[in-house]
């Protein structure tokens, strides 16, 4: 870790926020949120050099920089990696991976490609594709389901979903799901400081579904968690048509971020119908170096 580095605290989101804007992202990490919620985790830092702004992990194969955000991308990776020869790059967009082919080992990270839907199909399903989609909503319209909005006064409630969701899903035997079920509830915390919005469904009187996101560019939006009991059949599809229709109408693209490698995560990503995916490579030192 490189004591230039820093860790990030909501302090610092008005940085980070004048960074996305002025040089706007697709990876789905790249909000403030995802950083902030996701820091425990991956033991993110930053630190903020010529005019670029970077972000380091710690991943499993080492020390990690994500791709720096800034006017020249790719002349920093190279500045970087003079500085820190054994070090990667990760969550590296498709145009400045391949602009490095030839100083680096170029990976293609298949688990971590972000799944991209139009917020329109997703808000109108139609036509025959969607059919399957739109029969579990009408079975979960059986039940009643009431439409809501993350607040204050339901912080709360989200929170008690989500502990039922890992009694349910047994978080505490997963590093993955103990990780995220952290990230949840400190995005649910300081939702307001964020600027997340959140759908959720209650169904006879209690909260079982939630969905939360914000834009992530000005033309995407992005979902980072979706969240639905297991009791109801057809919840999951009836609380992402609902988060759908939510998104402000200048929102074309919705993000519903990687699979992770997931088998089914990925059919379930997949049967929504993508219209494409945010690639991600990983840049390693050349052998030759």
């Amino acid at each position: 870790m490189s004591s230039k580095f820093k860790p990030i605290t909501l302090n610092d989101k008005p940085l980070f926020d004048g960074f996305f804007r002025k040089h706007p992202q697709k990876i789905s990490e790249y909000t403030f949120t995802n950083l902030f919620c996701w820091r425990r985790m991956w033991n993110y830092r930053y630190a903020v050099i010529d005019g670029h702004l970077i972000v380091e992990s710690d991943e499993k194969q080492g020390p990690a920089f994500y791709p720096p955000v800034g006017p020249d991308p790719a002349g920093m990776i190279k500045a970087l990696s003079k500085e820190y020869p054994d070090w990667h790059f990760s969550m590296v967009e498709e145009d400045v991976a391949l602009k490095l082919k030839d100083s680096f080992l170029v990976r293609k990270d298949e688990d971590q490609r972000d799944y991209v839907y139009l917020t329109e199909d997703l808000r109108a399903l139609p036509g025959t594709k969607y059919s399957v989609k739109r029969n579990f909503i009408r079975r979960c319209q059986q039940h009643n389901p009431e439409v809501c909005a993350l607040s204050d006064e339901r912080v709360r409630e989200f929170i008690e979903m989500q502990e039922r969701w890992c009694d349910e899903h047994k978080c505490l035997s997963n590093n993955q799901l103990t990780s995220e079920d952290d990230a949840i509830k400190q995005l649910l915390t300081n939702h307001k400081k964020l600027g997340v919005l959140g759908v959720c469904v209650t169904i006879n009187g209690q909260l079982e579904a939630f969905a939360l996101g914000e834009p992530i560019n000005p033309s995407t939006y992005i979902e980072h968690f979706e969240k639905a009991s297991v009791k109801y059949d057809g919840l999951y599809q009836f609380v992402l048509h609902e988060f759908a229709k939510s998104i402000p109408p200048q929102f074309k693209f919705l993000n519903r971020e990687q699979d992770l490698g997931v088998a089914g995560l990925r059919k379930a990503k997949l049967s929504w119908h993508p219209v494409g995916y945010v690639e991600k490579y990983s840049l390693l030192p050349s052998a030759s170096d």
